[in-house]
């Protein structure tokens, strides 16, 4: 009897440990999603359909308009998009100093025709209707031509 009871003991803890595994996966996959979206409105020009898919907390923050501009200079800056890959994903049920939730974190190496060592990183949140909104964009390169993808 003490055998079936650690063995149910066991079984239920095994059990909710993956289940949360697979909704972490099943999250990042669904945030990876919305960031692939975003991204393919930044990247074709589709300005106002990219900030659709931004957070409230940035929405309320800046005009659209605005954002539009700043965002097709920087773009602009940039050059020309020639790919983006994955390096890193990350799923958090909190984070410190923002409002209870889930946020993803992804990392990208991506290639701009005026840029080199070009890496960007969205960080992602599940709005109220659990849609992943862009909660921040945020990227780092080297100034120079463009360079070629190992």
């Amino acid at each position: 009897m003490k055998n079936n009871i650690l063995l149910l003991i066991l079984t239920f803890i095994f059990s909710f440990s993956s289940y949360s595994q697979i909704s972490e996966e099943y999250q990042l996959k669904e945030a990876s999603k919305s960031a692939m979206v975003w991204f393919n409105n930044l990247n074709t020009e589709n300005y106002p359909e990219s900030w659709k898919g931004l957070s409230i907390e940035i929405t309320n923050r800046f005009d659209s308009t605005d954002w539009a501009v700043g965002v097709e200079e920087m773009m602009v800056s940039f050059g020309d998009f020639n790919g983006r890959k994955e390096v890193s994903r990350e799923f958090k049920s909190s984070w410190e100093g923002l409002p209870d939730g889930y946020y993803a974190v992804f990392q990208y190496q991506s290639i701009y025709k005026h840029t080199e060592k070009h890496s960007e990183q969205l960080i992602l949140h599940q709005d109220d209707k659990r849609k992943w909104r862009i909660l921040d964009y945020s990227y780092d390169f080297t100034e120079g031509e463009s360079y070629t993808e190992d």
